[in-house]
């Protein structure tokens, strides 16, 4: 598929979790392996403003691409991955929830994570000064596709205001909790002045994929660094399914219902 690019989602880097939490938590040893394959492969790391900044120039992404992406700002980031991709010169790209910066994920207590620490924002300026591109990803992790437009506006600015002024850097990049977002979400991203934004898909973000819906592909503790070596070879690519499949537009209307019966109201 000429010009598609794996784009890889972590959460966490960590050898502990509660058992719930597991299916987002890859060992530090299991990174190590998958990192260590994309090296073996000549793989090139691109953040996702690069990788943008050529689909909009209408060039090609160098052989075999791949973009690194972490979802939260979790702790583990800088304790578990990037002294990883420090050792193998990989650029990624990290999405922070805002809300939670320096305190603790407490959006993740269903999961038995409400008190996994988040990076502070001298963490997250070292990071970012080191080549990691700095994404927002809303202020308290939301469904934004399930809010009302004005505290999906707040959500969506509201991260990236507080990064930019926080770090003093442009922030491009947005990632939508959950994975979760509509047209008027999308549109809510560009209008916030950003040039890109990731959801899940779980496929390969092909060429001329939406900017503002590329898919990206969960990498799960189970992976093995063959899995990685296939997905950066191609031989792995499954396309992403539209962000707008019937089957999304019901399972939102599915989650909608379940946010009701739990007392919250639109």
């Amino acid at each position: 598929m000429s010009g598609a690019v794996p784009i890889l989602l972590y959460h966490s880097v960590d050898d502990g979790c509660a058992e719930a939490y597991r299916p987002y938590a890859v060992p530090v040893a299991a990174f190590d392996d998958h990192m260590s394959a994309l090296d073996d492969l000549g793989c090139v790391a691109l953040t996702i403003s690069e990788l943008v900044d050529l689909r909009r120039a209408g060039r090609a992404p160098p052989e075999r691409a791949i973009a690194i992406t972490f979802d939260d700002g979790l702790r583990d980031f800088a304790v578990g991955a990037m002294p990883i991709l420090s050792r193998f010169g990989f650029r990624a790209t990290l999405y922070v929830t805002t809300g939670f910066v320096g305190r603790s994920s407490l959006w993740l207590q269903g999961l038995g994570e409400g008190d996994r620490p988040m990076m502070g924002w001298d963490e997250l300026r070292e990071v970012a000064d080191s080549g990691i591109e700095i994404g927002a990803h809303s202020v308290n992790h939301p469904q934004l596709d399930l809010l009302p437009r004005a505290r999906a506006v707040a959500e969506i600015e509201g991260g990236k205001h507080a990064l930019e002024d926080k770090l003093g850097r442009a922030v491009a990049s947005f990632a939508y909790p959950h994975g979760y977002s509509k047209p008027a979400t999308r549109a809510m991203a560009r209008a916030a002045g950003f040039a890109s934004a990731c959801r899940v898909g779980n496929g390969v973000s092909a060429a001329d994929e939406d900017l503002y819906a590329l898919s990206r592909i969960v990498i799960p503790p189970s992976a093995t660094g063959a899995r990685l070596r296939d997905l950066a070879n191609g031989r792995e690519s499954p396309t992403a399914p539209s962000p707008d499949r019937l089957a999304a537009v019901g399972w939102r209307f599915v989650r909608g219902l379940g946010e009701r019966a739990r007392g919250w109201r639109a």
